[in-house]
């Protein structure tokens, strides 16, 4: 602080408001600002608001702290703001901006392309700062081609410096980012975190360090406050579930202590997803607030031409196409096998080898995965069933569970190149087989 002139009469009031321009976009609560010199301070409310009454006339230098400031290692620049005796100043503070900060934690990363999560870990049990400490952001990314859309998963990661500070650069502002981290032997705790195309978000990420548990009770409502019987809530990530009495209300014990993500859900609301922190043996308190119930439509009547299953799945017009062997239920039956592999008896180029009192189905001669030492060389063939990819399980006489009965077609392919797109695994070099079953007929019927 710049010491009043000399000479100065009477006292003043200064009036000001901080802005958090790097996360929210809007006011700061919770900001403690202090004029530099003295011991005078004062605390922001909801609207980001604070006063500073009695100062004397004169030249002050102000500034601030928040935790937002803390999690990104950074410093709020000081005002300086002449007051008046008898009259009340105006004065207005803020964080640094996200383009200043994004120069400063993210140089290397596109600005307005990518964002950053900045943050703070801390034990749950004392709150205190954890050093060291492995964090991960985790999304989903959709690739979009010729073919259907995949789903990738992908991730970032970031350990914590002494002070507990994480910061993750080059995330996506556009999907959900779930930020999780594990001290010592104590239980992953994660949070979610959503940019919504800004160009930080802030994590706060209690965690404890050996294993450790509490509860937490509460009730469910809707939007117009009233109670939710039957509501099922649910910590997400873990086996701790509990079903909401005829009040709303539920107890869910046994929940890992740490950040924890809380979902409620219930017949004709959205689910409803909050964040709580869970003391070690301790209880938290909560009130789970669901969307708006979901409107009933008016009935819509839907007209569709049947199709049947094998046609749906391709079977029909790979089989006038492609280059393979197809079995249809005809054939299957007149094979009169009891045990699945023994169907292949009469596909041209397929090799039943014994093994005890079964056989293996081989497309190709290789230097294959040895089952059974009795099968130097086996090599294998990838299966599918119902368009599922079905590893051989790794013991001494591998099949697979299907009885003749239960298949409707199957396709056969002698090596990955013939086979379709979809099918073809880096480990299918020694062919590919296709199983359709009735079991397939039902689950896509329902």
């Amino acid at each position: 602080m710049v010491s009043p002139p000399a000479g100065a009469q009477g006292t003043a009031l200064l009036r000001g408001v901080v802005y958090d321009s790097l996360i929210s976009a809007g006011p700061l609560e919770g900001a403690e600002v202090w004029v530099e010199g003295t011991n005078r301070t004062a605390r922001t409310d909801a609207a980001g608001r604070f006063e500073l009454t009695a100062l004397a006339a004169g030249r002050y230098k102000l500034t601030f702290d928040h935790p937002v400031l803390d999690s990104a290692g950074l410093a709020a620049p000081p005002v300086v703001v002449d007051v008046v005796a008898g009259r009340a100043t105006a004065v207005s503070l803020a964080t640094p901006g996200p383009a200043t900060v994004h120069r400063t934690l993210c140089p290397h990363d596109p600005w307005q392309k990518t964002g950053a999560i900045v943050g703070l870990v801390r034990d749950v049990a004392d709150g205190k700062p954890l050093a060291d400490v492995a964090v991960t952001a985790d999304w989903t990314t959709y690739a979009i081609g010729a073919g259907a859309v995949r789903a990738a998963p992908a991730t970032a990661a970031a350990r914590s410096d002494a002070s507990g500070r994480i910061l993750i650069c080059n995330l996506p502002t556009d999907v959900g980012l779930l930020v999780r981290g594990k001290a010592g032997d104590g239980p992953t705790g994660m949070v979610l975190i959503d940019l919504a195309g800004r160009a930080f978000g802030r994590a706060e990420l209690h965690l404890a360090v050996a294993p450790a548990t509490g509860a937490v009770r509460g009730v469910v409502r809707n939007q117009s406050g009233i109670t939710v019987a039957g509501a099922v809530v649910v910590a997400v990530g873990t086996e701790a579930r509990v079903e909401a009495d005829e009040a709303g209300g539920f107890t869910l014990g046994n929940v890992p202590a740490g950040s924890r993500v809380l979902e409620g859900t219930a017949v004709g609301y959205p689910p409803a997803r909050m964040q709580v922190r869970i003391p070690p043996g301790g209880t938290q308190q909560l009130t789970i607030v669901l969307g708006d119930s979901a409107h009933v439509l008016e009935p819509v009547t839907v007209e569709a031409r049947y199709q049947p299953y094998l046609t749906r799945v391709g079977f029909e017009g790979r089989r006038s196409t492609a280059v393979g062997h197809f079995l249809d239920t005809t054939e299957i039956r007149r094979a009169g096998a009891v045990q699945f592999e023994e169907v292949f008896r009469m596909v041209p180029g397929v090799r039943l080898r014994p093994n005890g009192s079964n056989y293996v189905v081989e497309l190709q001669r290789g230097q294959g995965q040895v089952l059974n030492p009795a099968l130097a060389n086996y090599c294998p063939p990838s299966y599918f069933i119902d368009g599922v990819y079905f590893p051989l399980p790794p013991i001494q006489t591998p099949s697979v569970p299907i009885v003749p009965e239960e298949v409707l077609a199957i396709e056969v392919y002698s090596n990955i190149f013939s086979a379709p797109p979809q099918y073809q695994r880096m480990d299918s070099g020694c062919g590919v087989i296709l199983v359709w079953t009735k079991r397939g007929v039902h689950g896509r019927n329902r």
